[in-house]
């Protein structure tokens, strides 16, 4: 086999650290939420956004609300109500050393916000004026390019050349994203995708992309202070009823088990199918707050063979790679509108929302055991209550949710408690009945949904000594009705702690034990009948950051897999890997490595890492089998205006399946990848 100069190299040169300048504790939930979740590519943009606006315009202390604290999605309640209790009773902050009397706020925790907060007395929130727009706002210009070396993704599976499963387009991705703000209070943008396989400017993609979303977002004033027209999202209480965005759920961190909805925002991500496509208005009265939202949007779907007028499935992949793909692409209308107040006084708020759904042609998927119970028509209807109430170092929140289709409901209860600067702890129950269904949530589960489920989560962290920290939580279960390939009702438990020592601002090591316990089906057939038996699977990691200097940064892992059932043979893996990140003092330039060695007994003893990427890209590969991998990235800034990243990698697979599944990840894996980004901030 030959092996091309780039190969050499980059299976020659160690790795990097995180290229991306994102808060470390952000990048280590999104890290565990994503392998937890076994989900290889997420989008976070919104996020990075607002954290890259509050680099360069910190949050003033003395004078921030609650909302915009929370935005950051680094506070917890009881921290933002300390500080607010603070700045009420004492008046304002003189320096930041003063939030070290904070009950909650230990140094470690003020290290991490320090970028994104200032004490300066500034104007804020000055009028919008039309000198203000066209002076002080900013262009934000991003291009990206993805394609592998080979054309190799073109091929069709030898296993299933089915007629119209050939893809139409290149196997080339492009992205175009523009977007102008001001302050953030005024947002205008378009982005424009296409997919790998995609027709481009041909066929039935004439017009270029095969998928755009715009929006205009504008914050007035006190009384509207929030009006979007085009594409957004709502998130609304702890996101039983209605929550279009993603939300990082069960973690190590425990303020995440609380959601901290911003109501509505823009959509400015890739994503094709979790957004509305309509009008949005948020309107402030004294205490009150009402949100008023309208979408009319396309979805894919199957057409159930049976009857044209109905649709068998909604598909949310966002390919239009093939006849067939394209076939399916916007058969589905969705309409959907529907309203929020909230009431707020001191630490405590309570919120009521109702949202309608219509959908032609109606919803009609194949009837099984399992899913018997799912929504099928034409309108969906759901009303939720939600609250938080924090008092001292107490914070109590939950919802409840109602559907009217099959009139059963979906609740959530929680609590968080500081018992002392060094110590909290979180519970959390949940009760999702099977027959509770909507379009659109993203609450606290161990499944796929917010249905057929139950469980109780407990969780603490507590600094152990100025070197050492454990962070560690347990959650028990249940799914009381059948699931797609579990043919009885179910139970799990799952058990996590991490160690982290850390004796140098420079040095970081910390242990992490994962163990999870569920029931599948069985592959041993008793007088004919399935039963379950239970899988157990553990995870063992050793990671190890050091900085070395300013301009370089190493980081090492090893991590363990074992899976056992009684029904087949235990199976193991191992991966390692080496990061090496060199970078200028003044961040002018950046250059990141990794070399991977994996080696696993199948795709189900998989192990998931995450990679370092171009801006507003996050991914987490599966690994599998036997195999090794390599990538280089490279940033360079020019003029502080321009950002240029270039990302080639390969991964090379020393094992063979002969399954259809496995022979198209093996195409994927095996592909040689390049990625190139440029981004201009006018």
């Amino acid at each position: 086999m030959k092996i091309s100069l780039l190969n050499i190299v980059l299976f020659c040169i160690a790795n990097l650290i995180f290229a991306q300048e994102t808060n470390p504790i952000v990048q280590q939930r999104m890290e565990y939420w994503m392998e937890r979740n076994h989900m290889e590519t997420m989008d976070l943009s919104h996020l990075q956004e607002i954290w890259e606006y509050h680099l360069e315009n910190p949050l003033n202390l003395n004078t921030v609300q609650k909302e915009e604290l929370s935005a950051l999605d680094l506070f917890s309640d009881i921290q933002m109500e300390e500080l607010l209790n603070h700045r009420s009773k004492y008046g304002s902050l003189l320096t930041v050393y003063e939030l070290q009397t904070l009950p909650t706020w230990d140094t470690a925790f003020i290290q991490v916000i320090l970028p994104f907060i200032t004490l300066n007395e500034r104007a804020d929130n000055p009028p919008i004026t039309w000198y203000e727009l066209t002076h002080k706002g900013k262009l934000d210009v991003l291009t990206r390019f993805q394609q592998p070396f080979k054309k190799e993704s073109n091929v069709i599976n030898p296993l299933n050349q089915n007629q119209g499963t050939s893809y139409l387009g290149s196997n080339a991705f492009y992205l175009t994203r523009m977007r102008y703000t001001y302050q953030q209070r005024v947002s205008l943008g378009i982005t424009a995708e296409k997919d790998v396989g995609e027709p481009f400017f041909k066929l039935a993609n004439k017009n270029g992309f095969d998928f755009y979303a715009m929006h205009l977002q504008v914050k007035p004033g006190k009384i509207v202070k929030n009006l979007i027209v085009g594409d957004f999202h709502v998130q609304i209480g702890q996101a039983l009823n209605c929550w279009t965005s993603f939300a990082l759920g069960k973690s190590l961190d425990i303020t995440t088990s609380k959601k901290n909805a911003q109501v509505i925002r823009p959509h400015t991500s890739t994503d094709e199918n979790r957004f509305f496509r309509g009008i949005a208005s948020e309107i402030a009265f004294k205490r009150f707050t009402f949100l008023l939202f309208t979408s009319h949007n396309r979805k894919d779907a199957s057409i159930n063979t049976d009857s044209m007028q109905q649709i068998s499935s909604i598909l949310t992949s966002g390919y239009h790679r093939t006849e067939n793909e394209l076939a399916r692409k916007d058969v589905l209308k969705e309409i959907c509108f529907g309203g929020y107040i909230r009431y707020d006084i001191g630490a405590f708020h309570v919120g009521c929302a109702s949202v309608f759904f219509n959908y032609s042609p109606g919803l009609n998927k194949k009837k099984n055991l399992y899913n018997q119970f799912d929504f099928r028509g034409e309108n969906n209807h759901s009303t939720s209550i939600d609250y938080s109430y924090t008092y001292k170092n107490l914070l109590i929140f939950g919802e409840l949710a109602y559907v009217h289709f099959s009139k059963k409901t979906a609740g959530i209860q929680g609590v968080m408690l500081a018992l002392d600067a060094k110590t909290s702890v979180s519970f959390l129950f949940r009760k999702y009945d099977k027959e509770y269904e909507t379009p659109y949530n993203a609450g606290f589960y161990e499944g796929n949904t917010v249905q057929n489920e139950s469980g109780f989560y407990v969780a603490c962290t507590r600094q152990l000594s100025k070197y050492w920290n454990i962070q560690l939580y347990s959650d028990y279960f249940q799914f009381p009705w059948l699931k797609q390939n579990i043919c009885l009702p179910s139970k799990g438990l799952e058990n996590c702690m991490q160690i982290t020592w850390k004796p140098t601002k420079n040095i970081e090591f910390y242990v992490r034990y994962r163990n999870q316990m569920k029931e599948q089906n069985s592959t041993i057939l008793t007088e004919g009948v399935k039963f379950l038996s239970s899988v157990n699977q553990t995870n063992l990691r050793f990671n190890l950051s050091y900085k070395i200097n300013d301009f370089v940064e190493i980081r090492s892992r090893v991590e363990g897999i074992s899976l056992k059932r009684a029904d087949k043979n235990p199976e193991n893996g191992i991966l390692f890997f080496q990061d090496i990140n060199l970078s200028t003092k003044k961040m002018i330039s950046e250059v990141i490595m990794r070399f991977i060695l994996f080696d696993t007994d199948s795709y189900a003893s998989r192990i998931y890492s995450f990679e370092s990427s171009p801006a507003y890209q996050y991914s987490s590969p599966a690994f599998y089998g036997k195999g090794l991998r390599a990538y280089l990235l490279c940033r360079i800034s020019l003029w502080k205006k321009i950002d240029f990243w270039l990302k080639a990698g390969n991964t090379l697979n020393l094992t063979k399946d002969n399954s259809s599944e496995y022979w198209i990840d093996l195409l994927e894996s095996n592909m040689k990848e390049i990625n190139i980004q440029l981004r201009w901030k006018i």
